[in-house]
């Protein structure tokens, strides 16, 4: 820009103020009474706005809205009145002076904007309205009707792998074992088809689709197609225990969909329940079939019920427990909408618009350090590349450790055990001649419907290799 001569004619801006602007002035006693309120159409003009005014009229005790334009002789003044408790006077034309009646209506459509724009200063300060929360079903069948349904989804799956036919009865079965109240359905059965990889795959596959590609139907018998996506985010705490509904998070809606040149008319929501490495472990993805269809109803979606989870969460938070957490931020767009390769051009931007709002939002639920965002992706891809970033990190820190005080990478050997209940590899480092273990680290398998437990060892022992740090597996016994 340069400098405007100071003979020059100032050039309007190109877009005109709103009709209605709201505010308030101050004089040398400070902020005056009353607000102000200026109409920037014909005719226009200012007034002052007070609120709580119960000014006689024939309206005050309607049931509905009411308003009336009044006139006081004795101060030669006009009032505006309406039984929501608002009065405007002092009424300084421009130009043109209206009629009574066309200054009444006038009045009652800029009292409807004051009082949208009150609601959301309120939405501003106070946050949003809280939403319904809803849990997806978990509840286990009998034994008898499990090992049926079991049965069933496993011969659908080696029957769909010849005949394409069977493939779409193979979707519903899927889905409807994933959204019913026993996760132990889907498990056992790809679990059932180990010896038999095209089935199996098959099953797997269907059930990723299910999650990641949802169809919601609605009450209307309308269908939408949407894809899951997420933002991968890590943080520490210092405190116990980590929450996991945000509602401020809704707030990321607007800017995303900005950020990644959303169509204005397609669907982008965000979940204000994030998900966490445990909580996708614990139900092995599972429960995501709901994400979906309980967002596009309005709702939130609660992994588990939300009152023993906070009491749980506000007895946790009370001790001291430093710890890094991993999770994801799941958000639901239109099916054709996003790529991969305009979300990554336009990642960054999204990145540095995004994370003031989701700091803003976990810091009014719980207390965290630091915070770190990653760039959105498909769910899956999300998933295997947050786990794999944060895999890499904790390895490499601890082995840069490691390595200083003990003479290098070359003295350094890994020995990894698969964990269960870790649902990941504990990693112990060792001095090469010694058994003696001188660091361990965890190694997690990427969540899915069926978790690779030799794609996430061959995953470390490239890592390793590339550190030219042997690996060895020693496999627990149990007795």
């Amino acid at each position: 820009m340069k400098p405007h001569p100071r003979n020059a004619r100032i050039k309007g801006e190109p877009q005109p103020p709103s009709r209605f602007i709201f505010g308030d002035a101050v004089d040398e006693a400070g902020l005056e009474p009353w607000e102000y309120v200026v109409h920037t159409g014909s005719p226009a003009f200012v007034c002052r706005l007070v609120g709580n005014d119960m000014t006689p009229f024939a309206g005050r005790d309607s049931t509905g809205f009411a308003s009336a334009v009044l006139f006081d002789e004795e101060e030669q003044l006009t009032h505006y009145v309406c039984n929501s408790g608002f009065r405007l006077f002092d009424f300084s034309f421009r130009d043109e002076v209206p009629s009574a009646a066309r200054l009444q209506a006038i009045c009652d459509e800029a009292m409807t904007v004051y009082q949208r724009l009150q609601q959301v200063y309120n939405e501003r300060d106070m946050g949003p309205k809280a939403r319904e929360m809803r849990v997806g079903p978990s509840e286990p069948l009998p034994p008898a009707e499990r090992a049926r349904a079991i049965r069933a989804l496993a011969e659908t799956a080696q029957a769909a792998v010849a005949d394409p036919v069977r493939r779409v009865q193979l979707t519903a079965d899927v889905q409807l074992a994933l959204a019913g109240g026993d996760q132990a359905v889907f498990t056992e059965a790809q679990l059932a088809l180990q010896g038999e990889v095209p089935a199996r795959q098959l099953l797997v596959d269907t059930a990723r689709d299910c999650i990641a590609f949802p169809e919601v139907v609605r009450q209307d018998g309308t269908s939408v197609s949407f894809e899951l996506w997420a933002l991968p985010l890590a943080f520490s705490r210092a405190q116990g225990g980590v929450w996991w509904h945000f509602p401020l998070l809704e707030r990321i809606e607007g800017v995303l969909a900005d950020a990644l040149d959303v169509p204005s008319q397609a669907i982008l929501w965000v979940s204000p329940t994030i998900f966490t490495l445990d909580m996708l472990n614990e139900r092995s993805c599972q429960n995501l079939v709901h994400l979906a269809p309980v967002m596009d109803s309005g709702c939130d979606f609660a992994p588990v019920e939300p009152e023993p989870a906070r009491a749980t969460f506000e007895a946790a938070r009370k001790t001291q427990q430093p710890q890094l957490v991993l999770a994801w931020i799941p958000f639901i767009v239109e099916r054709g909408v996003l790529t991969v390769e305009r979300v990554r051009q336009l990642g960054r931007k999204a990145l540095e618009l995004t994370m003031p709002v989701v700091q803003q939002a976990i810091a009014s639920e719980m207390e965290y350090g630091e915070a770190e965002l990653f760039t959105p992706l498909p769910w899956w891809e999300a998933l295997s590349a947050g786990v794999q970033a944060w895999n890499r990190k904790r390895l490499g820190m601890t082995v840069a450790l490691v390595a200083a005080g003990h003479g290098g990478l070359q003295e350094l050997e890994a020995v990894a055990e698969y964990q269960p209940e870790l649902q990941g590899y504990d990693v112990g480092l060792t001095l090469k001649g010694s058994e003696e273990v001188v660091a361990r680290t965890p190694w997690m398998l990427v969540p899915d419907v069926a978790p690779d437990r030799e794609l996430a060892f061959h995953d470390l022992a490239s890592c390793l290799k590339e550190a030219g740090i042997p690996l060895s597996e020693r496999v627990a016994r149990l007795h």
